[in-house]
């Protein structure tokens, strides 16, 4: 089996580790390991620089003006070199949710290809307070009248929305139950009755943040008109489930790069610091924390891969993606934890980058899903003969 990545993979992917190390990796200190400290004004100015050197649109399908297709394996391989940095990495853009592709040729020109280019934001309008992500409890309704529908609801924890354009809305028909009659929805944000009431502070996460704070959304008779249903009214959770999994392969890329930057850290840590007269990378227990790290960071790069591989093939990968979900999610909080160890005080200091890791890793457990509900999916999977190791 064939393990190496194509030329013009190769190629993007050093282009894009070149500028990481060049533009973005120097202002990590400036902007104190934080995302969302990057100005508008400089975030503005990376894009450009970024279209500059020929590296906007990685994300985008060839037959929507992007580069040629390098499929999921070389996505993945560009988004670790992205993820690099803990500033500046949305310059680059982002995937989208695949059900935005289920778009119809109007709806394509009005949020699909925005969404694509950078042009509009969007935000994913799934969990309720009550709910949260089970589809069976979703109170969100809409009624259908006179070419149009009408929601009412509310939706908390979602990412974004204070700045987003329009929201990928998924409500149930009024009357249905269970997953029956869930249907998405594309609304625009400034619609009369669609409030973003707040942003909701969390860890990981300053308040007031630009562009990702989790807010909590009512929606009090907004009116959608028909044309905005995305794909056929009722199928909504059977759009969701299948449009996942790019989004969340993304999520692997993330954890790999930002554990292997504990990782080197501790490293270099350990041979230049000395204890006793001698370095800390002699001591065995250093030593076993080193290569426990190097063996969870690999092992969730091959997971993260092979779940690249069959989307490449079209092949189911909700096993492998669940399966990267947790192991990431555990990995990276356990791999910036040894670096802290290693490091003694300055190890948890805001001069260097592991205790923000650190935070974010705690929030990984939980967003998208918390490891536990994976856990009961692939769990029941596997019980049931859907799917089994080496299958």
């Amino acid at each position: 089996m064939d393990f190496s990545l194509p030329e013009d993979v190769l190629m993007i992917r050093d282009a894009v580790r070149q500028f990481v190390e060049r533009e973005l990796l120097p202002l990590e200190q400036e902007y104190g390991f934080e995302e969302y400290n990057l100005t508008a004004e400089k975030h503005a100015e990376l894009v450009q620089k970024v279209k500059d050197a020929g590296l906007w649109g990685l994300f985008v399908p060839e037959e929507y003006g992007g580069p040629a297709d390098i499929g999921w394996v070389g996505k993945t391989a560009v988004q670790e070199e992205i993820f690099a940095t803990l500033v500046g990495h949305t310059v680059f853009g982002r995937p989208i949710t695949e059900a935005l592709y289920l778009c119809n040729d109007e709806q394509k020109e009005r949020y699909l290809l925005p969404a694509l280019w950078g042009d509009k934001s969007a935000s994913f309008g799934v969990t309720e307070p009550v709910s949260g992500t089970d589809p069976s409890m979703m109170a969100s309704y809409a009624v259908a009248e006179d070419g149009k529908y009408i929601v009412n609801g509310r939706k908390i924890f979602i990412s974004g929305a204070e700045n987003a354009d329009f929201m990928l809305l998924y409500a149930r028909l009024r009357g249905s139950t269970g997953r029956d009659g869930i249907t998405s929805f594309l609304v625009d944000c400034d619609t009369p009755g669609f409030v973003v009431e707040r942003q909701i502070p969390v860890i990981a996460m300053p308040s007031g943040s630009r562009t990702e704070s989790p807010c909590e959304v009512s929606l009090t008779d907004v009116e959608i008109p028909a044309r905005n249903v995305l794909g056929t009214a009722g199928e909504g959770w059977t759009n969701l489930q299948g449009s996942l999994g790019g989004i969340r392969l993304g999520f692997g890329a993330r954890c790999v790069a930002l554990a292997e930057k504990c990782l080197k850290l501790a490293r270099d840590h350990a041979l230049s610091r000395e204890t006793f007269g001698k370095p800390l990378a002699d001591r065995q227990a250093v030593q076993w924390m080193i290569a426990d790290s190097a063996i969870a960071i690999e092992s969730l790069r091959w997971i993260t891969y092979h779940a690249a591989w069959k989307l490449d093939q079209n092949l189911d990968a909700r096993p492998e993606i669940s399966m990267l979900k947790i192991v990431g999610s555990e990995m990276l909080e356990k791999v910036s934890d040894s670096a802290m160890q290693i490091h003694g005080s300055l190890g948890v200091s805001k001069e260097l980058p592991m205790e923000h890791i650190f935070r974010g890793a705690r929030v990984d457990r939980i967003v998208d899903g918390p490891n536990e509900i994976h856990r009961f999916v692939l769990a029941r999977n596997i019980i049931r003969g859907y799917w089994f190791p080496g299958y």
